[in-house]
């Protein structure tokens, strides 16, 4: 009988190193420890710098009322109207006629008709009138006088010319007689009702031109308009705390047609100007003694508009959002990795943010979204925020699992900036502003904001400017006028 003994031919030494090779192939099929994430960053660019956005400027109209008494117009215009209106002691005009016109008593102004946006007042004027006429009679001069006493109704278009000038177009309507003159030739007396409408008709363009130049020679605009604009010129305080001010620049005047309503001629004067948000010092401005032309507009607009802005630095910014994700982390299956810090700036409209990452991904990764005002949370937020598109290309291709992740959404969650407080205490300073404000003297700044409409934020590259408009009507109150 025969006994084999089974001898293999490797050595202990072999087998070893069989085990060694299998553990390695063992820790190759389970999940790498880490990747290093460097894919390209956004670009670093600003479509805006500090001074472009503090220094916007928006179009807006403080309106000038123009309420002119038609008592003040009569008072005006009887001060200015003498008793002796007008006086003709010659014959030498070829009229025959000497006249003297005085006026009887107080001149009266009513509202007259409205037409094609013009309206009129009528005026009546009581005179007494002395007339000493030359005639022939059978081929032998004769003079003669007549005192009689009429009622002369006028009316009269009221206006302001482009230089700020007031002027009224009077035009002879006709006369009422209070006492009629009568011509006595020897027994006879003769009405002579045709001889004063002579008389009448020849003085007619001085009567109206003495009306005409004492509306033009005391009523005055322009000296009050230089007064209002001056006024708005002054910059206003918006926050104390924020060292902001309102900064007017008034840049043009339109006027609406003069009416009259009642027992005024009212109008709109409406001041363009140019409104923004100063920072700092008190802005140094000159008062002006020249206004320009005035621009005659069917209706004068009314909507003023001021920029509020609240600033948050990129630093302030990055210390809010990583004191919410820097240092969690993050695990999907057997994955995990921890935020290790956040970097934000601009690329261009657009609001980059950088996160470290260490664990199964060591390096940094990208996000963008645009930065917009929500009026509601008085926040600035991010619309359509995700992962920039080189950094996505990178993951799905390395780590497509961070792509499914909870890491976008809480970051976003976390880039909601609450940036209100500026704004509402501006919107309060502003609304204390216009609440029957002197500012200056017989100068009352009033007016009310209405809403509050979002703008825009801008990204500059030190900080992140949230502005909203401030909208609503301003007016400004000027004594005699």
């Amino acid at each position: 009988m025969h006994h084999y003994q089974c001898r293999f031919p490797f050595s202990s030494g072999f087998w070893a190193a069989i085990g060694f090779l299998f553990l390695i192939s063992l820790g190759g099929c389970q999940p790498k420890r880490s990747v290093s994430s460097n894919p390209p960053a956004p670009k670093e660019s600003y479509l805006y710098t500090k001074k472009q956005v503090e220094s916007r400027r928006y179009l807006s109209t403080i309106n000038l009322p123009v309420d002119i008494s038609l008592l003040e117009v009569e008072r005006q215009i009887n001060a200015n109207l003498t008793d002796l209106i007008y006086e003709d002691l010659s014959y030498e005009d070829q009229d025959d006629l000497m006249a003297r016109v005085w006026k009887r008593g107080r001149i009266l102004v009513t509202p007259g008709a409205s037409v094609a946006n013009e309206s009129s007042l009528n005026l009546k004027v009581p005179l007494k009138i002395w007339i000493k006429t030359r005639y022939s009679v059978l081929g032998l001069s004769t003079e003669k006088e007549l005192n009689f006493e009429i009622d002369v109704r006028l009316s009269t278009r009221f206006m302001i010319a482009p230089n700020w000038d007031a002027h009224t177009t009077t035009k002879l309507e006709g006369y009422d007689w209070v006492t009629k003159p009568v011509l006595k030739l020897g027994p006879l007396s003769i009405p002579v009702a045709g001889l004063v409408d002579k008389a009448l008709n020849s003085k007619k363009s001085s009567l109206e031109k003495g009306i005409d130049d004492a509306v033009a020679k005391n009523i005055e605009v322009k000296k009050y308009v230089i007064q209002a604009w001056n006024a708005a010129l002054q910059p206003y305080q918006v926050s104390e705390k924020y060292r902001t001010w309102l900064k007017i620049t008034p840049v043009s005047i339109q006027m609406s047609p003069l009416r009259t309503v009642g027992k005024t001629i009212q109008s709109t004067i409406g001041i363009q100007t140019y409104t923004e948000t100063a920072f700092g010092e008190k802005p140094v401005i000159q008062n002006v003694t020249q206004v320009p032309d005035l621009k005659l507009a069917t209706q004068a607009t009314d909507e003023f508009k001021i920029g509020l802005v609240s600033e948050l630095s990129h630093a302030e910014a990055e210390r809010m959002v990583s004191d919410t994700v820097v240092g969690q982390k993050f695990t999907y299956g057997n994955y995990s990795v921890e935020v290790t810090s956040i970097k934000l700036y601009g690329d261009a409209n657009a609001l980059a943010i950088r996160a470290g990452l260490k664990g199964s991904i060591d390096g940094f990764i990208y996000f963008k979204g645009i930065p917009y005002y929500d009026p509601v949370s008085k926040s600035v937020t991010l619309r359509d925020m995700d992962y920039d598109l080189e950094t996505r290309s990178f993951l799905f291709k390395t780590a497509n699992w961070l792509l499914q992740s909870r890491l976008r959404k809480t970051l976003q969650s976390a880039l909601t900036f609450p940036v209100g407080e500026p704004i509402v205490e501006a919107q309060k300073q502003i609304q204390a502003l216009l609440t029957k404000n002197q500012v200056a003297k017989g100068v009352t700044l009033t007016g009310k904001i209405e809403s509050i409409t979002p703008d825009q934020v801008y990204l500059t590259s030190g900080s992140i400017y949230a502005v909203v408009f401030a909208k609503g009507k301003v007016q400004l109150h000027v004594d005699g006028l």
